[in-house]
């Protein structure tokens, strides 16, 4: 199976958020399963520089609006052989950053992903001709867009299944009716059925409802934001209408990169089979936060200092969980009111709590290798990515039931040493203090807490599994193919 990925971030080279993890693991995953991947992203200045990559085939072009875009098709690899296509375009791409600088998106940022779609529809049209187009996000919208409704383009690619996953429902790329025509195609497709989105043009509903078939980052997720307003951000409506064409693939963990076996970023490795250099991170984290070495459970946060990360939840619950006998470590930026709460409540807190307000990857493997237990009571979360990562380091999960955080995390029963977590409903302080005072009682009992433990490393979320979910979702979509060119 030939499948053409089509995204705006990959990482390491151009990353801004989750989704270049995706770009950069699924690939790969792909081609271990038997499948022939290629990524087409922007040929940004940061991919560029960082890798060699030569022209493929012959200056091509397109049209945004009434402007004619000569581009070249540069091809290079990533590390494990994936072919990435690469957009080349300075006029477009080559900036210092993937969508703006210094907090200010760039304010051509239409055009340039209308022509990025553009171009890469063309791409896969002259010389990919894959089996399945597989689009991520709004800034990769327009390709599926003009594959379905550039009569052109569908003739050439009639036979591919046209796949789109959503990752951020906040940003659908809504603009102004008056620049629908910059896509090149035909108004009849500025309406409820297809782009029109309360007067104005919505490229993640365009591309959805064109699209064989939908998808998002869990099963839980999926069912969330088609039925909760607040969730869908104005779009379930449209993910109801696909039916059984939308569905929810859990996202995979890079255990290349976490994976308390063989990372180097921790004071010891250690894994099911040997357990013990766990505690000797524990020790190592403690000692240099210069937390007091006790016999009660320290308590680790990775993550965006945000409203939506739970941590409004945690300052108010904050004062109830310092009454407890643990110790807390968080490592989060974002929201300056809640840093600087958090700031405050660290001298007040000094034996017990620390607050690092910074990005830190290397602080971040410290924290899960050296916690007991990892807390993220997220107000929503589409997957979520850290508490598959503490699961894979031995670190129990303390979760709201929410999103891929519900998908991953099971309550741990004490009396059959079933689960691998602690999950909470109710976004209330009681349901959160009530789910950690749960890990203390379970951390009490070291033959339960092994127990524990050993679920928490046995489980897998590796890409290789959400690969073959891909590619069965990918077959069936083959099967059930209806959409035409209107």
């Amino acid at each position: 199976m030939k499948i053409a990925i089509v995204a705006a971030e990959i990482s390491p080279w151009a990353k801004v958020g989750g989704l270049a993890d995706v770009i950069g693991a699924l690939p790969p995953a792909f081609r271990r399963a038997g499948a022939e991947p290629t990524v087409i992203l922007p040929g940004y200045s940061s991919i560029l520089t960082n890798l060699s990559a030569k022209q493929v085939g012959t200056l091509m072009t397109v049209q945004v609006g009434g402007d004619t875009h000569q581009f070249r098709v540069l091809q290079t690899r990533d590390a494990e052989g994936v072919p990435l296509y690469l957009i080349d375009h300075p006029g477009f791409f080559a900036r210092d950053g993937v969508y703006g600088e210094h907090g200010t998106d760039y304010a051509d940022n239409l055009r340039r992903f209308i022509f990025f779609g553009r171009a890469a529809a063309a791409t896969i049209a002259e010389l990919v001709r894959p089996d399945v187009v597989h689009a991520h996000d709004w800034h990769a919208a327009v390709a599926p867009i003009v594959l379905r409704a550039d009569p052109y383009l569908y003739e050439r690619t009639r036979g591919a299944v046209v796949a789109y996953t959503l990752h951020n429902l906040a940003f659908q790329g809504i603009y102004d009716v008056g620049d629908f025509p910059l896509l090149g195609i035909d108004w009849s497709y500025f309406t409820m059925e297809y782009l029109e989105f309360y007067g104005r043009m919505n490229l993640m509903k365009g591309a959805a409802m064109l699209a064989d078939g939908v998808s998002t980052v869990s099963p839980t997720y999926a069912h969330e934001v088609a039925s909760d307003p607040e969730r869908g951000f104005g779009l379930e409506g449209v993910l109801r209408h696909k039916g059984d064409r939308f569905v929810g693939i859990l996202n995979g963990a890079d255990y290349r990169e976490w994976d308390p076996q063989s990372d180097s970023l921790i004071a010891a490795n250690y894994g099911p089979k040997h357990p013990s250099g766990k505690r000797l991170c524990n020790r190592d984290l403690r000692s240099s936060l210069r937390l007091a070495e006790r016999a009660c459970p320290l308590i680790g946060m990775i993550t965006r200092m945000t409203v939506q990360k739970g941590c409004d939840l945690l300052r108010d619950a904050l004062e109830g969980l310092m009454a407890l006998d643990l110790q807390l470590v968080m490592l989060a930026s974002g929201d300056p009111e809640l840093e600087q709460f958090f700031r405050a409540a660290e001298k007040r807190f000094s034996e017990n709590l620390r607050v690092l307000t910074r990005f830190d990857n290397a602080a971040a493997h410290r924290i899960q290798a050296g916690s007991d237990a990892l807390l993220m009571p997220s107000r929503f979360e589409p997957c979520g990515l850290t508490q598959m990562y503490a699961l894979r380091y031995g670190t129990t999960p303390i979760v709201r039931a929410t999103g891929g955080l519900r998908d991953t995390v099971a309550e741990f029963e004490r009396s059959s040493g079933s689960g691998n977590g602690f999950v909470f409903e109710d976004y209330t302080t009681h349901a959160l203090i009530g789910a950690v005072q749960r890990m203390r009682e379970a951390f009490a009992d070291p033959r339960g807490w092994r127990r524990l433990m050993q679920n928490c490393f046995a489980a897998d979320f590796s890409w290789d599994r959400a690969a073959r979910e891909y590619l069965t979702w990918f077959e069936r979509l083959e099967g059930q193919r209806t959409t035409q060119v209107a």
